[in-house]
């Protein structure tokens, strides 16, 4: 069933490619033709085959416009040359691979994640029809890393593994991979298999890697004893790819979950008399703002990659909806429609809550948590709730000093609210 469902999907993106791009197609064959009748023969006779040729020029002039960042234009011209592919190779052929990521880009930079989530499955699809392992495993490896960027976390973990485990059992050691599995463990709804971890790096360690590479799994892995509450374990890996001295500490990335500003029964009955008070007083009308839920997960991005989207979530009923919802704030990203809820209604403005930036002093252990948070008395009550739930959960590398991690007092900390598109340059 779920084979058949995916056909037919890409039925739809292939019929839907082709119908876009059919009548573009058939002007430029036109105008190609009478080109080509006003040519020379021993210019014809020389030229690269016409099909192939149009793609490709068609293909530099969307770059082009993608440099100029004219995105609708770029996709239009990307259509076209995906159409001259077609009628050249048949409808699914390897060599769309780079069309189709670059189409992925115009919808990106066009806000359409769900179009671009498609082409980008479209392109693991295709990858996985190759007879070349190795084209099989680097399609695999960036649907997985798409999946990642764009809040997919559960969807990438099932694409690659299931487990560490998995990983581990795995006949061909591939780094790339292994690497990404690490990063797909910090975004884990259950953290951390740390063990595991430990025993892929030594795995790696096998395989005379580069020393930069070793680097980044001993990276990875102390950042998952740190949020595996073996702080003293990690000072060693951290040690090994840094001077014995660090000074401040860092924010682990990953996905974290915290409960309810609220979470006991008693707050909760006590919210319901509120509100039969005030629908009493308001004419019927219940107050929004009291029944409004708490954020439950955060994120810390791990590069610059990561984009301002996240999945959504799962439906009561069951199943996921088909479309994404947009992620803010630095360095804690929240959901925008949750964060909403969980702060004054004031800050529903999106321009109020992007003016928001909140001014913290923390203390940091040498486990890496958090504590003492302090805030000025400007800020709203829940304001300070709220990141003060974000804080305990959130977990940092802590300082070292003479190869072990100590604490670190009087820790300036800024959160801000702003979106990707309203930050500048500098902030960026």
């Amino acid at each position: 069933m779920a084979q058949t469902q995916w056909l037919q999907s890409l039925q739809a993106i292939v019929t839907d490619l082709a119908s876009r791009a059919i009548m573009a197609g058939l002007s430029a064959i036109i105008v190609s033709a009478g080109v080509l009748a006003q040519t020379p023969p021993d210019a014809t006779a020389n030229a690269a085959p016409p099909t192939l040729s149009k793609a490709d020029a068609l293909q530099a002039k969307a770059i082009e416009a993608m440099a100029n960042q004219s995105w609708a234009v770029a996709q239009d011209l990307l259509l076209q040359a995906q159409h001259a592919l077609h009628r050249e190779h048949g409808v699914v052929t390897e060599q769309q691979g780079p069309i189709l990521d670059q189409l992925a880009r115009t919808h990106v930079e066009q806000k359409d994640y769900r179009q671009a989530n498609r082409f980008k499955e479209l392109n693991h699809f295709l990858g996985q029809r190759s007879t070349s392992i190795e084209t099989q495993a680097q399609a695999e490896i960036a649907l997985a890393r798409w999946y990642l960027s764009s809040g997919q976390f559960d969807a990438a973990r099932r694409l690659l593994s299931a487990s560490l485990k998995t990983e581990l059992a795995r006949e061909s050691f591939e780094p790339e991979r292994a690497l990404l599995r690490l990063d797909v463990e910090l975004f884990s709804a259950q953290c951390c298999h740390s063990d595991d971890a430990i025993e892929l790096l030594g795995l790696a360690k096998t395989h005379n890697l580069p020393p930069d590479l070793i680097a980044q799994f001993e990276r990875k892995v102390g950042d998952l004893l740190i949020l595996d509450g073996q702080a003293s374990l990690a000072a060693d890996y951290y040690v090994q790819q840094h001077a014995k001295t660090r000074q401040t500490p860092e924010l682990i990335s990953g996905l974290r979950r915290y409960n309810n500003l609220e979470p006991s029964n008693i707050g909760e009955m006590k919210l319901r008399q509120e509100l039969r008070r005030r629908r009493i007083l308001a004419g019927g009308y219940p107050d929004e703002a009291l029944w409004s839920e708490a954020p439950q997960t955060f994120t810390v991005a791990l590069n610059e990659d990561f984009l301002p989207i996240a999945e959504a979530a799962q439906s009561e009923f069951g199943g996921y909806t088909d479309h994404f919802e947009p992620v803010i704030g630095a360095p804690f990203r929240f959901n925008l429609k949750q964060l909403r809820k969980a702060l004054p209604t004031r800050y529903r403005n999106l321009a109020r809550l992007e003016a928001l930036e909140v001014e913290m002093t923390v203390d940091i252990t040498a486990a890496g948590k958090p504590t003492n948070i302090r805030f000025e008395d400007r800020y709203p009550r829940q304001v300070r709730e709220l990141m003060k739930q974000v804080f305990k959960v959130a977990r940092f590398k802590p300082a070292i000093h003479g190869g072990l991690p100590v604490e670190t007092l009087d820790l300036p900390f800024v959160q801000r609210f702003k979106s990707p598109d309203s930050q500048t340059g500098a902030e960026a």
